[in-house]
């Protein structure tokens, strides 16, 4: 049911921007080279057990009309991480374990949007994006249970702070109001390097300033 919500409200937005476009103006293109982006954006995650609000902002320059290198920074609260160690017992064999848990990840990467203009001089444009970077944890202190010698003990483990390198790739859609500023829907899954942490999506929505 909140999957279906969440879809749902994505596509109420999309309808909206599309329903709301301006008049054209003749004399400038919306879709343009040279151009920067600054924005911001809001939205949900899901990569544990639920939505969770996430935000950033990110700056693209159009190389042409149709490719925008860009740089991002966003900040995800809850995403599943795998920790694995082993507890030192005394006198005896060291004991494995494995703990799953949510953490919160400060986003960083570069990417590429590749703008796809449908009708000369729409004011909405359909895009995809791909990116790399890291995802960056601080250090955290996480309860583990373990059985020893027949019974369920808690021990506290401290797991450092580190950077997991990540991949992602999706798409959405710009909506330019005028010349200068616009909106902007985008979902994006993310694939995160390594066994620690999990595959997880974000959908955001927010508004940019073009400059140029």
């Amino acid at each position: 049911m909140r999957i279906r919500s969440g879809r749902f409200y994505v596509c109420t937005v999309i309808l909206w921007m599309a329903a709301a476009v301006p008049s054209l103006d003749a004399q400038s293109s919306y879709v343009r080279a040279g151009s920067f982006e600054f924005g911001g954006f809001a939205g949900v995650s899901y990569g544990l057990d639920d939505y969770r609000a996430m935000g950033g902002g990110n700056v693209t320059f159009a190389v042409n009309k149709y490719i925008l290198p860009y740089a991002e920074v966003s900040y995800f609260p809850g995403i599943l991480r795998t920790v694995k160690g082993t507890i030192p017992v005394s006198g005896g064999t060291p004991i494995s374990y494995t703990q799953n848990s949510s953490y919160p990840f400060t986003d960083f990467h570069g990417g590429v949007h590749i703008r796809m203009p449908i009708f000369r001089e729409s004011p909405v444009v359909p895009y995809l994006v791909f990116g790399v970077g890291g995802l960056r944890h601080s250090t955290r202190m996480i309860n583990v249970q373990y059985q020893t010698l027949g019974q369920t003990l808690t021990a506290q483990i401290t797991d450092p702070a580190g950077t997991d390198k990540a991949i992602n790739g999706g798409g959405g859609i710009r909506y330019y109001i005028g010349q200068r500023f616009g909106l902007r829907v985008e979902a994006k899954v993310y694939k995160p390097y390594g066994e620690f942490t999990d595959t997880f999506a974000k959908i955001e929505a927010g508004f940019f300033y073009q400059a140029r």
